[in-house]
């Protein structure tokens, strides 16, 4: 994988036609929502699927991939205090994802995911770390019947826990999976790790870097009103 385009055509390729459930490709939406008041702009993926998650709108297909243009430069999800700080926040980007409505969840999802991380994108498994929200025991289950070479994390909800993209709509626990850069890349702090931010050592203080978070599968399971119910 050397660009940008191989990256984003051996995902929609493999949930398209290779993946064990083979999924619709649907074309990302517009940057400003349609028919959605809690949004100024499109900030993930999941946005344009809000109805069919909540069971509102039934469509022709129960499973879907689709790369869709992201902003995140105001409101709840706003990456733009963290542009130029490290090499993982951007304002204007593109998010790619697969999703079930009503059709398979944990197990599979984290099968494929696996299974595209290592057998297509052709990661160093010795460099991936898993994490998964501190409740979500059955996660873990499920990603040891893979290969997983390093301990799997447990965060809580400021890490892995998907919120509603607006003060309400679908939440739920999620799993991350991140790719170990190196030790050198790192802060140096005995306890650094997936989403550490402790301060890297030398002349600039910058956050860590040993860590990227590649992908976050999230479990919807929850609907969150106004009030912060669930």
């Amino acid at each position: 994988m050397t660009g940008v385009n191989e990256i984003r055509s051996a995902f929609l390729d493999y949930f398209a036609k290779h993946a064990e459930l083979p999924h619709e490709e649907v074309e990302s939406s517009p940057i400003i929502p349609r028919d959605d008041p809690t949004l100024l702009f499109t900030n993930a993926g999941m946005n344009q699927f809000k109805a069919l998650l909540l069971g509102q709108e039934k469509r022709h297909y129960t499973r879907a991939t689709s790369v869709q243009k992201c902003v995140r430069a105001g409101g709840k999800h706003n990456d733009l205090d963290a542009v130029g700080k490290d090499g993982r926040h951007l304002t204007w980007f593109e998010m790619l994802g697969n999703w079930s409505f009503g059709d398979y969840y944990k197990l599979k999802t984290i099968k494929m995911a696996w299974d595209l991380s290592v057998n297509v994108y052709g990661l160093n498994q010795e460099r991936i770390y898993v994490s998964v929200y501190k409740d979500d025991d059955d996660a873990i289950v499920l990603w040891k019947k893979h290969d997983v070479a390093n301990p799997i994390v447990k965060l809580g909800e400021e890490d892995n826990f998907w919120g509603p993209a607006g003060n309400e709509g679908p939440c739920g626990p999620c799993s991350e999976i991140h790719y170990d850069f190196g030790a050198e890349r790192g802060c140096g702090q005995p306890d650094c790790g997936p989403n550490c931010s402790n301060p890297a050592r030398g002349e600039r203080v910058e956050p860590c870097g040993r860590f990227m978070e590649l992908w976050n599968l999230v479990f919807m399971q929850f609907y969150q009103a106004a009030d912060g119910s669930r």
